[in-house]
């Protein structure tokens, strides 16, 4: 019946999910597509708004039964707890924090441009088995979308000193990737005495020749629209297996960058185009893991050495097959280096 349907398996799944909420069907029919939706790459968070979107249509009864179903079923499916949500407030904006709990040392993950913190989802658990781990959504981005304008790097690395501040936390092992590496590179010159190590992932250490560059892809959204820019983002951050399975990671990337505020994303990349953290790397004592993607285009592993060349106790690792989304596109790979990098540390 559904030979000729143009939809994918997992929005087939989703679509039938919606219809038994409509019609008021909790039990194991819901079971049986919730169970469909997961097995053809459908994510946690895609259903979860499936389901609230039909809820608000199908009234209060069905709409806790489906809620109550579906959490069960999606809880049972994962086999973890999801790291605890709140909102926090950081000098100027509110933003998402996504944090695991645990002992010892916390990591701090910092997202890539235009996503948001949900791009850890794949190894969230596996770094939570090391201990305490923490996500947020970065100014403009995520939760905060709609915060006051991003003015440079250093003005991210200081939105990351409220947040330790904010959280308690004294000392941490700080992980960033892309946009987020930048960042991190920020910090630790400004902040070293907060840190206990680093992780830069598929990031640069300066813009460099590429300063015109990377200010043109700002400039081209706002000429285009965010739909111009989409095609060569997922070009540049998964390979092309990626982009034709379109896996939830491909899915997740394109929405965020279509949803994006042209002009957050232009500021984003204006910042970007004036990183420059290469000739002060050498400032930082602590350990460094420069983690770079053999595929990767966007910051090709010659950006990574330079990284881990320019400070005393860095080290260059490289993942093969590696893109520039490591987390979402090689996560057990991915997840496998950095608890490596942790354990090494704190030996």
């Amino acid at each position: 019946m559904n030979a000729n349907a143009a939809v994918g398996y997992h929005e087939w799944a989703l679509t039938s999910i919606a219809v038994l909420i409509a019609m008021g069907d909790a039990t194991d029919q819901m079971d049986m597509y919730l169970g469909a939706a997961l097995k053809h790459g459908a994510t946690e968070a895609e259903i979860q708004d499936m389901v609230n979107l039909a809820s608000a249509f199908a009234g209060p009864p069905r709409a806790i039964n489906a809620v109550r179903r579906s959490t069960d079923r999606l809880a049972a499916a994962r086999g973890y707890e999801l790291p605890k949500e709140r909102i926090i407030r950081l000098a100027d904006h509110d933003t998402l924090v996504r944090d695991t709990g645990g002992d010892g040392t916390p990591i701090i993950l910092i997202h890539a441009l235009s996503l948001d913190s949900r791009m850890w989802r794949d190894v969230f658990s596996r770094l939570a088995a090391e201990g305490r781990v923490v996500a947020y959504d970065l100014r403009g981005m995520g939760y905060a979308r709609g915060a006051p304008s991003t003015r440079s790097i250093d003005h991210l690395a200081e939105d990351l000193r409220v947040l330790l501040d904010t959280l308690a936390i004294e000392r941490a092992d700080v992980y960033g990737i892309s946009y987020g590496g930048a960042v991190a590179q920020s910090f630790a010159i400004a902040q070293p005495h907060r840190l206990r190590s680093c992780a830069f992932i598929t990031t640069a250490p300066a813009a460099g020749t590429g300063e015109a560059m990377l200010a043109a892809r700002g400039t081209r959204a706002e000429e285009g629209g965010m739909e111009s820019v989409v095609a060569e983002s997922l070009m540049r951050w998964f390979l092309p297996e990626a982009i034709a399975r379109n896996s939830w990671g491909v899915r997740f990337a394109r929405e965020c960058v279509r949803r994006a505020r042209i002009e957050e994303w232009a500021a984003a990349w204006k910042a970007m185009s004036k990183l420059d953290c290469l000739d002060r790397l050498g400032e930082l004592q602590m350990p460094v893991l420069a983690l770079a993607g053999a595929q990767d285009v966007s910051a090709p592993p010659l950006f990574l050495h330079a990284i881990a060349n320019a400070v005393k106790f860095g080290e260059y690792r490289e993942l093969n097959p590696g893109t520039h989304m490591m987390p979402m596109e090689q996560p057990d790979a991915f997840a496998t280096e950095l608890i490596a990098f942790r354990r090494r540390v704190g030996e």
